[in-house]
């Protein structure tokens, strides 16, 4: 029986069920119950991502999941179809519409012009096919009297130790590589049963049926089977206990990968990590504000409010930025008068100023503006600041008390 893996379950509603499970990419049946497992990565949908530079994926976790079933795996061969030169979709945002959020993509882009990161996804979250390279040319690669296309072609494969297994035709470009039990195509082999039918008898079936062995031949105890079985068991069980030791190491990666997007992120991306960095280390619950599109955080503690401006730019910080917040601190001043209130108020200006560069590149805050924000009383903290503090925070080299205290006693620009 044949597993196929895939984004959406409708493209295969004609398929027999008697030789066929659809799974959807979450639900995973167990590899080795198959003879062949094939993973589609044919949707297009599959490849968008929410945030605003397309180098990793929405679904992920659900890669990461099939990952490691493939290292669990021992006996079923597993076909990889990667996507034609579909039109991807990143960097998501939203409008209201009456009292209902819609969301959308803001950009696109082609696959042929994101092949290197879609090797790098791949590569984190499915299967290391380490500097293997795919190339833009469409041809056609004939199997049995077939004509199959693709988009794309394989090259560095050999450096990889993977076999080149199909060529196109004429040109003789790779479209289908294999490493032990795993096959890698660029063939399109999913539109119909029959092209799926002619690759897998042609390269994944083997060539001579073994005949069955008997249940009771496995009972028979012979030589040293007994101590072989032991110890594969105790390898076993040390072996789950790293995959799992791994996959919380690879989250962790990818979570400290998230908090480092302040260097060069914007938007609600930027301010959702800041946010999150901000209430670690202040103990706070940033889900408490009420977003009234004046400030980006509004932080209230015993001895301390801090009024915050999150920006993302690419060119330098400018005097508006800094003057803005003002705007905002004055205002929320104004109300506490007209309430008869009185708080300690500071504003805080969290800024990933000319955010495309590398770090090393990026000029220094001007004087003008340090003034600026010292006169106001205010804070202009850089999120490369910030996340030094949050990396002290984190080996313990800085309390909650002491994160809070470099806040309250700076103005202008904020060095440690």
């Amino acid at each position: 029986m044949i597993q196929i893996i895939t984004y959406d379950t409708s493209k295969y509603k004609e398929y027999s069920e008697q030789k066929y499970k659809i799974s959807v990419l979450g639900e995973i049946q167990a590899l080795d119950d198959f003879e062949i497992c094939i993973i589609d990565l044919t949707n297009k949908d599959l490849w968008n991502y929410n945030n605003d530079k397309p180098i990793s994926v929405n679904c992920y976790r659900d890669l990461l999941t099939i990952k490691e079933a493939i290292i669990n795996s021992n006996s079923t061969k597993i076909v990889m179809v990667l996507p034609q030169n579909e039109k991807i979709s990143y960097n998501q945002t939203y409008e209201w519409s009456g009292s209902n959020k819609r969301y959308f993509y803001l950009k696109t882009i082609q696959l042929k012009d994101n092949k290197t990161n879609l090797i790098k996804i791949i590569n984190d979250n499915l299967f290391n096919i380490k500097e293997i390279e795919i190339l833009f040319e469409k041809t056609k690669t004939n199997i049995i009297n077939k004509n199959i296309d693709a988009d794309f072609n394989f090259s560095n494969y050999e450096e990889e130790h993977f076999e080149a297994i199909t060529y196109s035709k004429n040109s003789n470009k790779i479209t289908t590589i294999k490493k032990d039990k795993i096959f890698i195509t660029t063939l399109k082999i999913l539109d119909d049963i029959e092209t799926l039918k002619i690759f897998i008898d042609s390269y994944c079936n083997e060539e001579q049926e073994k005949e069955d062995m008997p249940d009771w031949v496995k009972d028979i105890k012979f030589y040293n089977d007994e101590e072989l079985k032991k110890s594969k068991n105790d390898n076993l069980e040390k072996i789950q206990k790293l995959k799992g030791e791994n996959l919380k190491l690879e989250e962790q990666i990818n979570k400290n990968l998230e908090y480092k997007s302040i260097l060069y992120s914007s938007g609600d991306e930027l301010v959702k990590v800041v946010l999150e960095i901000l209430d670690e280390i202040l103990q706070y619950d940033s889900r408490d504000f009420v977003d009234e599109k004046r400030e980006d955080f509004l932080i209230k503690k015993e001895d301390i409010t801090f009024i915050g401006e999150i920006k993302g730019v690419s060119s330098a910080i400018a005097n508006k930025n800094v003057s803005q917040l003002d705007v905002h601190v004055q205002s929320y001043v104004d109300k506490l008068q007209e309430e008869g209130k009185e708080e300690n108020v500071k504003g805080l200006l969290i800024v990933n100023h000319q955010r495309n560069k590398p770090l090393e590149e990026r000029q220094e805050v001007h004087e003008h503006q340090k003034k600026l924000a010292t006169r106001n009383g205010s804070l202009i903290i850089e999120t490369q600041t910030l996340l030094k503090i949050f990396e002290k925070y984190k080996k313990g080299k800085l309390t909650k008390e002491k994160c809070k205290k470099l806040f309250i006693d700076n103005e202008g620009l904020l060095i440690i």
